[in-house]
């Protein structure tokens, strides 16, 4: 194996923690507001590692992504740095990171690692399985910057497109397939950095930068910005309304069911594929709540914050998982649930019977002025994968 096959952003992800675990670290994963991911790892030892995740094929990681990842690993005593990503590394980034004894992985020197360490059937979970039929176009549409989900929370149907897209009356794109959405080469937005600056050696600012955006449409040559919108209708013609919400548009006679958000909020997953409970989920801030014609609003000087999730037991045995042990951090600070006098976002008392999957909520309160959060699990069990999944309408509902 020359290189490890292409995986979507989450599978990577989730790759990487199960494959440091079967090298004998604990592992947790955060999603970053721009897209990126830290694999916080513990060994035995006391040794704690960080792999700095770029997860798209498009990610091009920069002599300043390294430099202030070096800082971020010196300012938190990291013993380990590891810097991956399915894209590809500008050639300072390389020379910094040798420089620094921070490690690279590519798909490359990851097909090596998972063939002299004999971690097929690890990479197997993930790379085993076929693909969409629709799974090239969205990733088409995503390498055009259009907010195309990771994991569509449904099965696409099977349908040829190839006759139809054939039948367009557009080249290949070729010539601008890749964008100019910055002056450096970056395809549809550059991660952000560690430690949320541009400069310095990465020992100021906060651990989670703002989200990438795309560079402007009016710097993409015409046809390429005239097939990606016709990918996009015909997607959306094609599987109906059970397609939009995923893509995060309007559907006739119903809302996207988004949400804003005035406020980052991410999640901390506690293990990877081996969880014993998966939790997709979206979130928004609001003023107030309104559950069953009843109307709560924040306190003072604060907000809530409104998290629904789809949580499904994946392990074989019962698990509780209820709004006590779930907390918002915030700035360091841990907020617990909201209680909402009359409801409860939880049925049957947070226990989940093996497979049973079902749709909860729970509501935070923080300071209104707070800029991020991070949805994290406070008891010990269940261990949960956070997935978030911008399809999911975060309404309180009666269960």
């Amino acid at each position: 194996m020359d290189k490890l096959p292409e995986l979507e952003p989450e599978a990577f992800v989730s790759f990487l923690a199960d494959l440091w675990e079967e090298r004998g670290w604990d592992t947790s994963v955060k999603q970053r507001p721009d897209e990126s991911y830290f694999i916080v790892g513990k060994r035995g030892d006391g040794k704690r590692g960080v792999l700095y995740v770029f997860p798209t094929l498009e990610s091009h990681v920069k002599q300043k992504h390294v430099k202030q990842f070096v800082g971020f690993c010196r300012k938190k005593g990291i013993d380990v740095g590891v810097v991956a990503t399915q894209g590809a590394y500008a050639d300072p980034a390389r020379k910094l990171a040798e420089s620094k004894g921070i490690h690279l992985l590519d798909r490359e020197t990851l097909a090596g690692t998972v063939e002299e360490g004999g971690f097929e059937h690890v990479l197997r979970e993930y790379a085993g399985g076929g693909s969409s039929p629709l799974a090239g176009v969205l990733a088409t549409l995503r390498s055009y910057g259009i907010p195309v989900p990771e994991a569509l929370p449904f099965d696409l149907p099977s349908v040829d497109l190839q006759p139809l897209l054939d039948r367009l009356p557009f080249g290949d794109g070729d010539d601008g397939a890749t964008g100019d959405a910055d002056a450096d080469g970056d395809a549809g937005g550059t991660p952000q950095s560690a430690t949320g600056g541009d400069g310095g050696d990465g020992d100021g600012g906060d651990d989670d930068g703002g989200p990438a955006l795309p560079g402007p449409l009016t710097s993409i040559p015409r046809p390429d910005v005239v097939l990606p919108v016709a990918l996009l209708v015909l997607v959306v013609f094609l599987v109906g309304s059970a397609v939009g919400p995923a893509l995060g548009l309007p559907v006739v006679g119903g809302t996207s069911g988004s949400g804003g958000e005035a406020m980052a909020v991410s999640a901390l997953s506690t293990a990877g594929a081996n969880a014993t409970a998966e939790a997709r989920w979206n979130a928004r801030t609001t003023e107030t709540l309104t559950v069953n014609g009843t109307t709560y609003d924040a306190p003072a000087n604060e907000t809530f914050v409104l998290v629904r999730m789809n949580v499904t037991n994946t392990g074989d045995s019962p698990m509780s998982l209820d709004e006590s042990s779930l907390a918002l951090d915030v700035a360091g600070d841990r907020y617990g649930y909201q209680p909402l006098n009359g409801t409860t976002g939880f049925a049957e008392g947070g226990l989940f019977a093996p497979d049973d999957t079902r749709a909860v909520w729970v509501a935070f309160s923080v300071p209104a002025d707070a800029a991020s959060g991070t949805l994290v699990v406070v008891a010990d069990e269940p261990t949960v994968r956070f997935v978030r999944d911008r399809s999911i309408a975060p309404e309180a509902m009666e269960p």
